[in-house]
């Protein structure tokens, strides 16, 4: 009850910051509140990303992980065959459901405010796909989407990542046309400095981290338990900007 509780003050506030139901509102809103904590520097602070090994890790190797091996072998395979929860096969292409009406016109609203009640829930690696209480990084934008539209999504980054390449009709590697609503996918953290992602391969396989653009240059996501759970970001000037590999809509579709 407490937990619902939460949620239900944190939700009244984004409802008041973001306009939401006011017909004066702006066309660049954010969505979600940034009073709450959701614009700390714990993603960007060397001190706790650098020895935070959920971070580096992201959602890569969850079905070894789900098959009971070990963190730390998971963390430390180099074995680029291993494909982690289903893998980028056999994708099927889901639309929204008809009966659910898009809030503003617009279906991207729907996911962003399903997202913001989760503002603060907990980080657990190979989170339940069926219970909300907890997420990593690709179970929540699942989750996100399949609550508030029916779209039951791929449950992993490299999965969602493929999903976007082959069914929408808007892709592009350069974050700043990245739009509302968009998935926007990135590869393994490195550590804070820049130079440490040049020359690396951003391909598919490499992804292991995915959040939810929410526009103005901000994310929603969930990256660690020591980063604070779901969370938002600014995605400019920092290592997101350095990881950035994809990004696309599953709403514009071919």
């Amino acid at each position: 009850m407490k937990h619902k509780k939460k949620l239900l003050i944190v939700f009244s506030c984004i409802l008041v910051l973001s306009g939401c139901g006011k017909r004066d509102v702006t066309p660049q809103k954010i969505g979600v509140s940034t009073q709450q904590g959701g614009m700390d520097s714990r993603l960007l602070d060397p001190k706790i990303t650098n020895q935070d090994l959920l971070l580096q890790r992201g959602d890569a190797n969850i079905e070894l992980e789900k098959r009971g091996y070990r963190a730390q072998d998971a963390a430390s395979s180099t074995n680029s065959s291993i494909k982690i929860l289903g893998g980028t096969q056999g994708l099927v292409q889901v639309w929204p459901n008809p009966s659910i009406q898009p809030k503003e016109g617009n279906y991207a609203e729907n996911v962003i405010s399903q997202a913001a009640m989760y503002y603060g829930t907990p980080y657990e690696f190979s989170s339940d796909r069926s219970d909300p209480s907890t997420f990593d990084c690709s179970d929540f934008t699942h989750w996100v989407y399949l609550s508030s539209l029916g779209m039951d999504i791929p449950n992993d980054s490299r999965s969602q990542a493929s999903y976007v390449q082959s069914f929408s009709n808007r892709t592009y590697t350069s974050i700043d046309q990245a739009q509302r609503g968009d998935l926007l996918f990135f590869v393994s953290f490195k550590g804070t400095d820049p130079n440490n992602y040049t020359g690396i391969d951003k391909s598919i396989e490499n992804i292991t981290h995915v959040g939810l653009y929410l526009g103005n240059g901000k994310i929603i996501h969930t990256a660690s338990a020591a980063t604070g759970g779901v969370r938002i970001d600014e995605v400019a000037n920092n290592h997101l900007t350095y990881r950035f590999v994809l990004g696309g809509s599953v709403l514009d579709t071919k």
